[in-house]
């Protein structure tokens, strides 16, 4: 597995850094060239949400942490994994 982290290490809420999915990408491309594809994740962390995922997913990612964008919902834990879910697979799907 292959950690890339996107917000600044050190405390929770912070706004996802976009310009790291070209690095995403990059290592997700390192991987498919070495054939590894199948038995290594890529894993992101930090400012995952339902309008974040996407942009995660299509880069390459295929473990997406997110921890304020779930347990910060008002409508609750359940609507957020829905939610969030709904947006992973339709990035993995597109």
């Amino acid at each position: 597995m292959v950690l890339v982290m996107t917000v600044n290490p050190g405390f929770g809420g912070q706004s996802y850094i976009q310009t790291m999915e070209p690095k995403i990408r990059e290592v997700r491309n390192m991987i498919r060239d070495a054939g590894l594809d199948d038995a290594v994740n890529v894993e992101v962390d930090g400012g995952i949400s339902n309008k974040t995922i996407a942009g995660a997913a299509k880069a390459g990612a295929n473990v997406l942490i997110a921890g304020s964008a779930l347990f910060k919902e008002p409508k609750g834990l359940k609507h957020a994994v829905s939610e969030l879910r709904a947006a992973a697979t339709a990035a993995f799907v597109g």
